[in-house]
């Protein structure tokens, strides 16, 4: 039985974001950067379409 409760234990060290905190924040950066990105593409391709 200790087995599986160290197990767990490694699982929820793993289970933790590398940076800012929690999965939330993680999401969120990915969402912004996402939306930055499409505005880019789309000022490049208004720019360069003239």
């Amino acid at each position: 039985m200790k087995s599986d409760h160290y197990a767990v234990e490694e699982n929820l060290e793993i289970d933790d974001p590398p940076v800012l905190g929690n999965w939330r924040n993680m999401y969120l950066v990915v969402l912004i950067l996402h939306v930055l990105l499409i505005f880019a593409f789309y000022l490049f391709s208004q720019t360069y379409t003239h």
